[in-house]
């Protein structure tokens, strides 16, 4: 049997429906077992690091290292070792391979994963060829899922119809045309490289952390660009061409073709979306069961270390949903407030009787104010301390769940190698003094916690912190017994009916010592005043999933990416290819850079030192905010920095960017059908 025959029979076979149902039965069974062994091993007490039954109470039980690694997992990072992230990854690549098989392409993708294995195989045996394997192993798999998906959405779309016939051609055109194509290819090189470019050495949390900034960011906004330009390119392409003449003159209604172009265009989107949103995700599974720093195997910590802060930083804070709540702003007494402005209206009416004021002057006139209240209740001079208050935080009494502080401090012009010392209370007990860094932000996990009881040399409560490396061996040694005068402290015993109350202090807090004994206290200051910015002291708690949330935010991409294929189609129907792409380009960076604006606005003064309104800097003003406001709901998704901060992207955010985002398409697609309707685009015109 020659080769042509051999390929004959095989293909035979796949696209057979027998083999079609063995195949898939063994795929499902096969990520069934793997699903349920997961289950199982990661309920059993050597998973779980259980002891017997008294030995978190018996004083004269022994307790290893291990052991006081695994309470601190138990009490701080519920769930973290939970079988959830092997049954998802699983299921991703069952689904990808039951894709395959119902292609008719089984033995195919099993023939080239043969050919990858000898190619790749014998450079994965030296080291110094080991990152060109990788890279290799990392393209191939990329391109087929990619292929195979886009196999599958084509299949989809099959049927009769002149909407799903419109979006048939849009794919198929994707991959004949060769500015999507470069796009493509730059996507899935990237994703294939971006690993390569990790460094082994740093934190794992650190590794963790930029994987899925670039991963998922990069990928984003290559996604984005290709949806900007293709979705123009396929319209405009095809007026400049007429080969809108065969599709109008069906006929084909206005409605349905945009409506097909669009339905083609956001389709690619999520192919794509979905082949760069898998591999970040199993890539990130497959680094978070690497070891941390500080561990000689995943989440066992080397012998008297205890729990390792990089462990720990990257369950609670970066793999984690993380409910966010900033810091109460000052009240504003509003008596006060109008005399302010009125008195500023008679000085520039001193100096100019003809001004008038209008209302939108008065409005933002009042914004500036209370800018300038929020940035003096922030700002703290040396030695100054300012009690600030967290409301609305959703923690039971009884609930043990970690809670994080997140701080941020600019002073001076924020030199890199210039460090604060900040003392930061919790009520009734010692402030904790950290060296922070200016200009970026902090975390401090500031519950659970141990809190020790007074001593004649430490006359308030010290506390000890999860970060602290002593922490998990204290906690074990007050879990059997051995640790007296400490008690264990959950958020829900810190935070009162909703509210929780910390101190910052601008420099370090000390005790004053006249013979030894202690006199008071005292905050040796920093060298200048520091200031808190918008946003710059959150508490924040765990609140759902990372997987649930990393769902979530997948969502609002491709509805992001929807909205830019409409606004692209949009252009394209009353613009030509260099105007209507200059323009969707512009709205997108527009829409995307709406929250800095936003921010930037918040320090951009238009009164001077001396309380004077600067009038052009107020225009200005007023023109930046009014363009930041038209795509406010767009910059607050912001699903990628939520992501990758470990913050929660609720179900709220994605209910509020489907009505919003469907508003903005429905619109858009309106106007564009009505575009076309008056356009005579299949006239013959006799040339």
């Amino acid at each position: 049997m020659n080769t042509t025959e051999l390929k004959a029979r095989a293909d035979t076979i796949q696209q057979s429906r027998g083999f079609k149902l063995i195949a898939s039965a063994v795929i499902l069974l096969a990520a069934i077992g793997i699903s349920v062994a997961t289950v199982v091993a990661t309920s059993s007490p050597v998973f779980q690091g259980e002891s017997a039954p008294d030995a978190a109470t018996s004083p004269d039980t022994s307790i290893t290292n291990t052991d006081a690694a695994q309470i601190m997992l138990e009490t701080v990072l519920k769930g973290a070792r939970g079988p959830t992230g092997t049954i998802i990854a699983t299921g991703i690549v069952a689904a990808a391979a039951l894709v395959v098989v119902w292609l008719g392409l089984g033995l195919t993708y099993i023939a080239l994963g043969v050919v990858l294995l000898a190619v790749a195989g014998p450079l994965w045996l030296f080291d110094g060829t080991r990152g060109l394997s990788k890279l290799v192993i990392g393209i191939v798999a990329l391109a087929a899922a990619f292929s195979a998906l886009m196999q599958g959405a084509r299949l989809a779309l099959s049927g009769k119809g002149p909407i799903r016939a419109i979006a048939r051609n849009v794919l198929a055109e994707a991959v004949r045309l060769r500015l999507s194509v470069v796009f493509i290819v730059l996507l899935i090189f990237g994703l294939a490289a971006l690993p390569g470019v990790l460094d082994a050495a740093q934190p794992l949390r650190y590794r963790v952390q930029s994987f899925m900034q670039f991963g998922t960011g990069g990928a984003f906004w290559l996604i984005a660009l290709l949806t900007v330009f293709f979705s123009v390119s396929t319209v405009s392409s095809e007026q400049r061409d007429k080969i809108i003449w065969q599709t109008m003159t069906k006929p084909v209604a206005s409605w349905k073709y945009i409506f097909g172009k669009w339905l083609g265009v956001s389709t690619l989107a999520a192919v794509l979306l979905a082949v760069s949103s898998s591999g970040v995700f199993l890539f990130v599974e497959y680094l978070r069961n690497q070891p941390a720093l500080g561990e000689k195997e995943a989440y066992i910590a080397y012998a008297d270390e205890g729990m390792s802060e990089d462990r720990l930083v990257l369950e609670t804070q970066i793999l984690s949903a993380q409910r966010e709540i900033e810091a109460e702003e000052p009240i504003i007494d509003e008596q006060a407030l109008r005399n302010v402005i009125e008195d500023t209206i008679g000085r520039v009416r001193a100096d100019n009787p003809d001004y008038v004021v209008t209302p939108e002057i008065q409005t933002k006139l009042r914004e500036e104010f209370i800018k300038r209240g929020r940035q003096m209740y922030f700002a703290l001079q040396p030695s100054e301390s300012q009690t600030y208050v967290f409301q609305g935080i959703d923690i039971g009494p009884e609930e043990d769940i970690p809670m994080v502080l997140r701080y941020r401090v600019d002073a001076s012009a924020n030199e890199p190698d210039l460090q604060y010392k900040i003392s930061i209370g919790l009520p009734g007990m010692a402030p904790i003094v950290r060296d922070t860094g200016l200009g970026h932000t902090h975390t401090l996990p500031i519950a659970p916690l141990i809190l020790f009881a007074p001593t004649p040399s430490d006359p308030q409560p010290r506390i000890l912190l999860p970060d602290e490396p002593t922490f998990s061996t204290a906690l074990t040694l007050l879990r059997s017994g051995e640790l007296t005068g400490a008690q264990y402290i959950t958020a829900g015993q810190l935070v009162a009916e909703g509210d929780f109350a910390i101190e910052i202090g601008n420099g370090e807090f000390a005790y004053v010592l006249e013979n030894n004994n202690i006199a008071g206290t005292v905050l040796i200051p920093n060298g200048d005043r520091m200031i808190i910015p918008p946003g710059g002291l959150t508490l924040s708690y765990n609140a759902g999933s990372y997987h649930a949330n990393y769902a979530r935010t997948m969502a609002v991409l491709w509805l992001k990416l929807a909205f830019l294929a409409m606004l692209g189609i949009f252009c394209s129907t009353f613009l030509s290819f260099p105007v209507a792409s200059m323009v969707s380009f512009g709205v997108f960076l527009m829409a995307e850079s709406a929250g800095y604006v936003r921010i930037a606005i918040d320090n951009y003064a238009t009164l001077d030192n001396e309380g004077n309104l600067n009038v052009l800097k107020l225009a200005i003003s007023a023109i930046a905010y009014s363009v930041s406001w038209i795509f406010k709901t767009y910059a607050d998704l912001s699903p990628i920095e939520r992501l990758v901060n470990g913050q929660l992207v609720g179900g709220v955010t994605v209910l509020s960017a489907v009505v919003v985002v469907g508003i903005w398409c429905l619109f858009l697609f309106g106007a564009s059908t009505m575009i076309f309707k008056r356009r005579e685009l299949a006239t013959y015109s006799g040339q």
